[in-house]
């Protein structure tokens, strides 16, 4: 029973993430770029996020953990770009945007989670 329901969360996600490129190529640029916190590699789906400037970002957590979205650059005495804090399960976190570059980022209560966030200042073309 408990390997169904894990396999039904697999599945439910995976099909939550097949709707997003659709939606977006259909209606030109996407409103908001939606990253998928997952409980097993590769962690944050997709691992590598390229969005536009000013394009909102937004972190689903599905899981039945907390997990947080932390910016590297609060680790130290760096920028801090994002930190979520705790996203409780059925969560999200949002951050409206960021100037251009690259944001690694990790989950503080489970270190081994990591992304990273591209940010680039024209739009990104569509696929083909």
């Amino acid at each position: 029973m408990m390997l169904e329901n894990f396999f039904n969360i697999r599945v439910a996600c995976l099909a939550i993430l097949l709707t997003i490129p659709l939606s977006s190529l259909a209606g030109g640029n996407p409103s908001s770029l939606y990253i998928l916190i997952d409980g097993l590699s590769p962690y944050y789906s997709p691992y590598t996020a390229s969005v536009t400037r000013g394009i909102p970002v937004v972190w689903k957590n599905p899981t039945a953990s907390p997990h947080t979205v932390t910016h590297d650059g609060c680790k130290g005495h760096e920028w801090c770009a994002f930190d979520s804090g705790a996203i409780l399960p059925g969560g999200s976190f949002q951050v409206p945007s960021l100037p251009p570059g690259l944001y690694p980022y990790f989950c503080t209560l489970h270190p081994i989670m990591r992304g990273m966030l591209e940010v680039k200042e024209t739009p990104i073309p569509a696929s083909t």
